[in-house]
């Protein structure tokens, strides 16, 4: 590496932050560490963020224009742009401690890790500390995991790192394949799982970052409108997270819901997946159990397997897929069984105002059609 080629890139996304940009890039640029780069990727802002952007003149920062095309590509355009032995990923919104790449770099200098997260402060709109309860206050500041408990905390519970403290190897990132471009929400959570199939994940438990919680729910992450896009795409995430996983990794990282520890490659493993789904406690989730029966079984082979070993055939296949309620038609069956019994309540007793009669009635009315939808 020439002296004139960064030791690490800063990737920062931005999109829409007039109000935080300049925060965001200055507590870059004032880093106790000295070989960096800046890579500032602008998402096809509309405001005032580009004019801000080019209002800095410091030669350590690299600016990439794009049309919007989300957070995954903006993150791979910096990535690949980037000139680093390390990426720290950022946005535009948050703001870092100064110490911030010196503590991780230090971190990997002296370890064999090629991965580092750290916990992060919350800071609200003015970057004051957040007082109160809010959306992320249990999502991130984890204990540090062994790969094997954070690949269990990633298939039953979900992600607990927080991106924007991410120090990571480029080369790790560049075979991994990046960023997967059709994901806004959880794009980050479905590159920490391929990462720790292949390597350990340190999360140093030191407040490194300032993670910024917006009014009005305008984090992505926050917002209710995006909740049902963040449910797609984390059953798209789970329907993979076992593929290419060794089968020892998976022994050692689920042991305690593996039905046969003696289980051998091929038609064993794939159905030990199967019945590790089912053991999820989101009822989604189970499904994706339940489908990969449906397949395996259809093999006679594989069928003759599960029956010898784990002494499961087609009977119990038609038992759970029984109560395999995908459409949600018990809940809603439940629901108009409600409705009319409210309109008989309605009938015989008369003395209901008529205006809590339908207030009720609108109730159930919302909620069917929130499950029909």
């Amino acid at each position: 590496m020439s002296d004139n080629t960064p030791l690490i890139s800063v990737v920062m996304i931005t999109y829409q932050h007039e109000k935080y940009i300049a925060e965001a890039i200055q507590s870059v640029l004032e880093q106790t560490f000295g070989s960096f780069e800046l890579v500032v990727v602008n998402d096809g802002s509309t405001d005032k963020t580009d004019e801000i952007i080019r209002s800095f003149q410091d030669h350590r920062i690299s600016y990439i224009r794009q049309e919007n095309q989300g957070p995954s590509a903006a993150s791979n355009n910096g990535i690949l742009a980037a000139r680093g032995k390390y990426i720290a990923l950022m946005s535009g919104d948050d703001v870092c401690h100064p110490h911030r790449l010196e503590v991780q770099h230090q971190f990997i200098n002296n370890t064999d890790q090629k991965i580092v997260f750290s916990w992060v402060d919350f800071i609200n709109d003015h970057g004051k500390p957040v007082k109160g309860r809010h959306f992320a206050e249990g999502f991130f500041n984890h204990p540090n995991r062994s790969r094997m408990e954070t690949l269990k905390h990633f298939f039953m519970k979900g992600n607990y790192l927080c991106a924007i403290t991410a120090f990571i190897d480029k080369e790790i990132l560049l075979e991994s394949g990046l960023f997967n471009l059709a994901s806004i929400q959880l794009q980050d959570f479905d590159m920490w799982i391929k990462l720790a199939k292949k390597h350990d994940i340190h999360l140093i438990e030191d407040r490194l970052v300032k993670y910024r919680i917006l009014s009005e729910s305008n984090n992505l992450s926050a917002n209710p409108d995006n909740m049902i896009r963040c449910l797609f795409e984390h059953h798209q995430i789970q329907k993979n997270i076992l593929n290419n996983l060794s089968p020892q990794l998976f022994k050692a990282s689920f042991a305690e819901w593996i039905k046969a520890p003696d289980f051998q490659e091929g038609h064993e493993y794939e159905l030990e997946k199967a019945f590790l789904h089912l053991k999820h406690s989101h009822k989604l989730f189970q499904t994706i159990g339940a489908e990969k029966l449906f397949q395996l079984l259809q093999d006679q082979e594989i069928l003759l397997t599960a029956k010898a070993k784990y002494n499961f055939g087609l009977p119990e296949l038609f038992n759970l897929t029984k109560d395999m309620d995908i459409t949600n038609i018990r809940i809603q069956s439940q629901l108009y069984s409600t409705q009319a019994e409210l309109a008989r309540s309605q009938a015989e007793l008369g003395g209901m105002k008529r205006s809590n009669f339908w207030k009720l009635r609108n109730i159930c009315h919302k909620i069917l059609n929130g499950f029909g939808s």
